[in-house]
């Protein structure tokens, strides 16, 4: 089996458009294996094989199922796996054609962390030349340069991926204007090419190495380069790469003051060529053109190369815009595995993307501001603490001094996070009205949800600090009221599953033994569970973060216990109770390892005492930890749906699997509707209505694309369901749906179609002015699209 796998790889390697036959024998052999593992692992390698044959041929869409259904056939098997490296790879460079930089980024960060595992220093190589790759589209050239030359010091055992690292790092540098060095990249790049007798491969290197000579005005040498490389590409085989010859030639020729001699290669340069169809490889040969043209008069041909470098441009700013704003927001996600990398590699540090626009140096500005305001209230407190532990060692009345200045520190701390919250939240309202402009430019509604996420993150930070201001004060208040338990939980939850096998990790939510309607102060639990899963997700690398709740107890001694473990980095006994202490973490180097503020287990301890409880620690350093909150436990009866106060009967399912779009949506409908339940997949929003009790229901687009199968089928079945009980008024979100969508969705039997976006309140009157017309018999028909 091996040995056909391995012809296989090599029909691929050597001519993917004619591999197919060979690959599909090897997968025939592969399906008779007996042993399950080893059957996975043959199935798994072919499947690979196969999409790599479709992305060489310009096939890509028919990779995406294939690379999923293999990695998802693998998924069991826990050991590190060359095969799951390899998968992941392919969907990465997949993802970087469809223009989707943030889901390659998590998927070449995976393979590396795969091949790390397995010492394949060749795979951890390509996969670091990948990340350079995909920053290079993102024209983050520092960031990508330093990928490179981690790819060229973690192997360099294979000549080709050597010679193609040596290149590509020669060309960001080149762009960055460090000259020199470039040059010692093209040059290791050329020893390579000439030893394995690449003569096509040196004149690709040529070329590059001649524009780097001209750039840095080392004239005769260019001349000597573009010779060299002019012998070598005097084949048909080599037009493009004579071209671009040309084009550094006419360069060279103009610098010199050569007008004549620079027209004529630049002419020879786009000889055949439509200029409304070149490719972006043309980008600096149009440029040279239209610089050449009009120096020499011709106006004409001047303005039509300045189009046609105007409209590569275009072409070129709208993919690295989208990468590069794709990487800055994951790096919310992904800063962590980065630095992992780089401290591998190098001990070296991550240094911040800086923003390209005023709008992002203002809120940089305006962030380093509240920063620095926050630290020196927090340096303060601490300091003061400290002089009152002193302090009561000594005197007592110089107890009570510092002690009033420790709580009118203290106070300044609460207020001026207040005062903070206000323009942040003000940020945080513009930018959400402008996101839900629909004449937004694309470019800029991916700059400005950036900014909105980096908000959020900075007004998390502002919370927690309150709260400790709060606590230190005694003016942290408790409200409890019932509340649906593992309702809160599954919501809670939703964010740091998705965020948990990003990673690579299982999540596991138990809830069989847990309560449902207990009465508790649903905002404090939900801060509980939300720090704990944080820092599990944060401190895991591989293996599980879990979730467990169960009531335990008789009587008037019901207890609610809250376990959150993980399989991450570990705590050591005699860090336990340092940990719940704020702004401590286990020693200096988690917090430059991970980031944050060491506030999040100081806040949830005081958040279980004050709630009544208290919370532990279990853990072993290096195996995993496990964080049990323990608390006091008052069932309570589910409510009784009352439509006269509500305005509608029974309550309102909403089928969307987004944490944010929740909680503004429980937000939007709560007040009008008897009671919001939500589900994250069509699962459990088809468990949810067989429970019955329901009378609306809204649906998202993207949560039913998200099934796996076909939307339209999949909203028939759930609007079905609902039909088949009580009359439920249905309706789903859709973006921009045109003519012929929305006559498929209302085929499917939904009740109404609203576009996206929608303002809230546009969307409550849609909804409970459709359930009013299905009450009514006289009214219109209720079947009809009401794009709000």
């Amino acid at each position: 089996m091996a040995r056909s796998i391995a012809d296989a790889t090599a029909s691929v390697v050597e001519d993917a458009s004619t591999a197919l036959p060979e690959v599909l024998r090897a997968e025939a052999a592969a399906s008779r294996i007996a042993d399950r593992q080893a059957l996975a692992l043959a199935l798994a390698s072919t499947s690979w094989l196969r999409a790599e044959i479709y992305l060489r041929t310009n096939r890509a869409a028919l990779a995406e199922p294939v690379l999923t259904k293999a990695l998802d056939s693998i998924a069991w098997i826990k050991q590190p796996l060359k095969v799951r490296g390899d998968l992941l790879m392919s969907q990465g460079n997949l993802w970087m054609l469809e223009d989707k930089a943030a889901a390659a980024l998590g998927a070449f960060q995976e393979a590396y962390r795969t091949f790390g595992a397995l010492q394949d220093r060749r795979s951890e190589a390509l996969a670091l030349q990948n990340l350079g790759a995909l920053y290079s589209s993102a024209n983050d050239d520092a960031r990508a340069e330093r990928y490179y030359k981690q790819a060229a010091e973690a192997f360099a055992g294979d000549p080709i991926l050597s010679l193609t690292i040596h290149n590509r790092r020669g060309n960001v540098l080149l762009t960055l204007e460090r000259y020199r060095e470039a040059e010692a990249e093209y040059l290791a790049a050329l020893k390579i090419a000439r030893g394995i007798n690449k003569p096509l491969t040196e004149a690709r290197v040529l070329a590059n190495l001649a524009r780097n000579q001209v750039e840095a005005r080392q004239f005769d040498a260019a001349d000597r380069t573009i010779e060299r490389g002019f012998a070598l590409t005097r084949s048909n085989d080599a037009i493009g790469l004579r071209r671009s010859l040309l084009a550094t030639a006419a360069r060279l020729a103009a610098d010199r003051g050569d007008e004549a001699g620079a027209a004529r290669f630049i002419r020879e340069c786009f000889a055949g060529l439509d200029l409304t169809t070149t490719s972006i490889e043309f980008r600096t040969a149009h440029l040279y053109a239209y610089q050449i043209f009009r120096k020499s008069g011709d106006i004409r041909l001047a303005l039509r190369h300045l189009e046609a470098l105007r409209r590569l441009n275009d072409e070129a700013v709208k993919v690295s815009t989208t990468a590069s704003a794709s990487l800055m927001s994951a790096r919310f996600d992904f800063a962590r595995q980065e630095a992992q990398i780089a401290n591998l590699q190098r001990a070296e540090a991550i240094r911040e993307v800086q923003f390209q626009r005023t709008l992002f140096l203002s809120i940089g500005g305006a962030t380093l501001v509240i920063i620095a305001l926050l630290s020196f209230g927090v340096v303060t407190l601490r300091r003061s603490r400290n002089q009152v532990r002193a302090a009561n060692v000594v005197l007592h009345h110089t107890n009570i001094a510092l002690e009033k200045a420790l709580q009118a520190k203290t106070e300044f701390l609460a207020t001026t996070s207040h005062e903070i919250r206000t323009p942040l939240n003000g940020i945080l309202g513009m930018t959400q009205v402008m996101l839900a402009d629909a004449g937004l430019a694309p470019q800029m509604r991916d700059r400005i949800g950036i900014v909105h996420d980096a908000g959020v993150t900075m007004r998390s930070l502002v919370d927690d600090i309150l709260d400790v201001a709060k606590m230190e004060t005694g003016n942290l208040v408790v409200d409890p009221a019932p509340m649906d338990l593992c309702a809160m939980l599954r919501d809670v939850t939703r964010l740091w599953e998705e965020q948990a096998r990003a990673k690579g990790l299982t999540f596991d939510l138990q809830l069989s033994h847990a309560p449902h309607w207990i009465v508790s102060d649903a905002g404090r639990l939900r801060q509980i569970v939300f720090n704990l899963l944080s820092n599990a997700v944060k401190f895991t690398e591989r293996g599980s973060v879990g979730l467990r709740a169960v009531q335990e107890g008789a009587g008037d001694a019901l207890r609610l216990r809250l376990e959150v473990s993980d399989s991450g980095i570990g705590i050591p006994a005699a860090k336990f109770d340092e940990i719940f202490e704020s702004f401590r973490q286990v020693d200096t180097s988690t917090t430059r390892r991970f980031g944050g503020t060491g506030l999040g287990l100081a806040i949830c301890r005081n958040l279980a005492r004050a709630l009544g409880g208290d919370i532990a620690v279990e853990s072993d350093e290096g195996q995993g930890s496990r964080f049990i909150v323990d608390l006091p436990l008052v069932l309570a009866a589910a409510p009784v749906a009352d439509a006269r106060d509500t305005g509608a009967a029974g309550g309102m399912l909403i089928v969307d699997r987004n944490p944010i779009a929740r909680s503004m949506l429980r937000t939007l409908f709560e007040p009008r509707v008897a009671a919001v339940r939500f589900a994250g997949t069509v699962e459990e929003a088809l468990a949810a209505l067989a429970e019955g009790g329901m009378t609306h229901m809204l649906i998202d687009e993207s949560t039913l694309k998200a099934s796996g199968g076909d939307p339209m089928e999949t909203l028939g079945k759930l609007v079905g369901a609902a039909r088949a009980g009580d009359s439920i008024a249905s309706a789903i979100l859709w973006v921009r749906p045109d003519a012929e969508t929305i006559s498929q969705l209302m085929q499917s039997g939904v009740g109404q179609v609203i576009e996206k976006p929608v303002a809230g309140a546009a969307l409550v009157e849609a909804m409970l002015a459709a359930a009013q017309e299905n009450s009514n018999p006289g009214g219109s028909d209720p079947l009809v699209s009401r794009a709000a």
